[in-house]
């Protein structure tokens, strides 16, 4: 009987993530051409860090709020509390972990700092998005839709996760480096669509 709940609520998240497949594939070619194809191979080797961080975040949110919710540490009266501290708490990983991927990008790409604060703001927007939403939907399906937070919960926060952290890596990645001046040169055999 769990079967079909279960593969429904894998293609949910299937069909939830179509936006970041688009995002990638599709909506980054002015970030390659900032970039360059070597930059540009280096922030997208860094999505798949961000999402398994930022995915980490959430499943530690939404673990603890589900344990919470079931040893009624958290009710409908107290959850406000509940969950301001786990998204104070996200906020925290989020500066610790962006500190790390920030300063590795920073290395890894030659010392280009707008590069660095580039992954450390994306990677931020991740974990906090992941806080929200790790803490989030086990307190919407728990109280509200009384729903099995453990079915339900993981396609939620997956497919918003990921959609928030690729947006923050493509979409903001590439205003940021823009407002920040990136101007590191791009040598000829590393343009976009070019060989090398």
């Amino acid at each position: 009987p769990a079967f079909p709940e279960r593969l429904l609520a894998l293609l949910v998240t299937l069909i939830f993530e179509i936006p970041v497949l688009l995002m990638i594939s599709g909506g980054s070619d002015a970030l390659c051409q900032l970039l360059g194809r070597h930059r540009y191979q280096l922030l997208v080797g860094f999505i798949p860090l961000t999402s398994a961080i930022s995915g980490n975040v959430g499943l530690q949110a939404s673990t603890l709020t589900t344990r919470a919710i079931s040893h009624e540490h958290v009710t409908p009266r107290s959850y406000m509390v509940w969950f301001a501290a786990e998204v104070g708490a996200a906020a925290y990983l989020g500066v610790g972990m962006g500190c790390v991927l920030g300063g590795i990008a920073f290395v890894a790409s030659g010392f280009d700092w707008p590069f660095g604060v580039t992954i450390f703001v994306a990677q931020f927007i991740s974990v906090v998005t992941a806080g929200v939403t790790g803490t989030f939907a086990p307190l919407l399906l728990s109280f509200i839709f009384r729903q099995d937070s453990g079915k339900w919960g993981g396609p939620l926060e997956t497919a918003i996760q990921d959609i928030v952290g690729s947006f923050a890596m493509v979409i903001v990645s590439y205003h940021l480096l823009v407002l920040l001046g990136h101007d590191a040169p791009v040598a000829a055999n590393d343009r976009c669509g070019g060989r090398g």
